[in-house]
């Protein structure tokens, strides 16, 4: 016979063991938990799958914008989001993500992956021109640039209308100095015009997205800093396919849900534009002088842009259409393996991934009101959770 006491004894340490247990499991998938929250996100033997997002799980969306209601409601937002042309991302960026977490289904995090979406600012590509003994120019000129924005059909096309020999170098050419990736010491832009070439912020995601897939999965000289994983938050987009539609969604949450040191690299293509605002100011106290509000027939547009902004600073050659054969085409364009075309149906599917993506570009769209809202994302933005939270 065993003494009552010891029964006792044993059932207590049994209850313990299995509290030990219990708290380990509830530990556990708590830090598992964010990537698994997506409203029906479920790992079936170890498989991802994800619920049908046809109904709204935040926001409820109007079937139609009244235009000037939209107007009047959008013209307050712009005016906190980005006041004086600046991006308020310090206080709103936080939120902004919050709201986009919400509409995932996702529970509101710590991570400090905002900073370098909404503040990133391309340490290379810009071209910067000055001190010109041409007749017909004077002064500097800085092109700020912003990837997935033609950029290097910028580059490319400035050097053949300039006749210098390489603009990925230091070159002297008699009429010219100019540098690429020059954002440093070597410029003075406090007279420079300063301008910059942006697009519709959806699609510049939706573009950025496809680009880093293709580095991702084809390029020999990936950084491998982009397959990191670390808990509690691993990039897990990676468990579909090629070209599904899940494998979006997944990146979209992964994005969200991520700490600071796993968005970078190559991430970078599908960052905010206004990073270039904030950096911009910071280190020189200034503002673009002008912005071009979109990548399309840019052969003709680029040269008038410039003839319009910068008529006294560049040459008239700056000012001819470039030949249409000298644009370029990234590799990524062709798509052939089917990312871009999936993530451009999740998008016109128009679900809460779609909410979540117009939600965390609201400051784009604020910053650089040329470019029209996109009618989706309006109802997004007249929605009582989107007004309340940026009022």
């Amino acid at each position: 016979m065993i003494a009552s006491d010891e029964i006792t004894y044993n059932n207590k340490i049994g209850y313990l063991s299995r509290l030990v247990l219990v708290a380990a499991a509830v530990v556990s998938f708590s830090l598992y938990y964010p990537l698994r929250e997506f409203h029906g996100l479920v790992e079936q033997s170890g498989n991802v799958t994800v619920a049908n997002d046809n109904t709204a799980f935040y926001t409820q969306i109007s079937a139609t914008v009244d235009d000037d209601e939209f107007q009047r409601e959008w013209s307050k937002a712009k005016n906190k989001l980005c006041p004086s042309g600046l991006p308020s991302h310090k206080k709103f960026g936080p939120i902004l993500f919050d709201l986009a977490r919400d509409e995932m289904g996702l529970r509101k995090l710590h991570y400090s992956s905002i900073t370098k979406f909404f503040t990133f600012m391309p340490d290379r590509g810009s071209v910067y021109i000055m001190n010109s003994t041409d007749s017909s120019a004077s002064g500097s000129f800085l092109h700020m640039p912003i990837w997935k924005c033609a950029n290097n059909d910028v580059r490319k096309n400035l050097r053949i209308s300039l006749d210098v020999m390489d603009v990925s170098l230091d070159c002297r050419r008699g009429k010219f100095e100019c540098w690429v990736d020059a954002i440093g010491g070597m410029m003075n832009v406090t007279r420079a015009c300063i301008v910059a070439v942006v697009r519709d912020p959806i699609t510049h995601f939706l573009s950025g997205y496809n680009e880093y897939e293709i580095r991702l999965n084809t390029d020999d000289t990936v950084n491998l800093t982009l397959k990191k994983r670390s808990a509690p938050n691993p990039l897990n987009f990676e468990r579909f396919v090629f070209g599904d539609e899940k494998r979006f969604e997944q990146f979209i949450v992964d994005i969200l849900t991520s700490p600071g040191d796993v968005l970078e690299d190559n991430l970078s293509h599908m960052y905010s534009m206004t990073g270039i605002l904030s950096g911009l100011y910071k280190a020189y106290k200034r503002n673009l002088d002008a912005y071009l509000p979109s990548i399309d027939d840019l052969e003709n547009t680029y040269p008038s842009f410039l003839k319009e902004t910068c008529p006294h600073v560049l040459p008239e050659s700056a000012f001819e259409p470039w030949d249409k054969e000298e644009r370029h085409h990234h590799v990524s364009e062709a798509d052939a393996l089917g990312f871009r075309s999936a993530a451009n149906a999740v998008w016109a599917r128009g679900g809460r991934a779609s909410r979540a993506l117009c939600v965390i570009h609201a400051m784009d769209y604020a910053c650089y009101d040329k470019v029209p809202v996109d009618d989706f994302c309006k109802g997004v933005y007249m929605s009582e959770a989107f007004t309340q939270a940026i009022s």
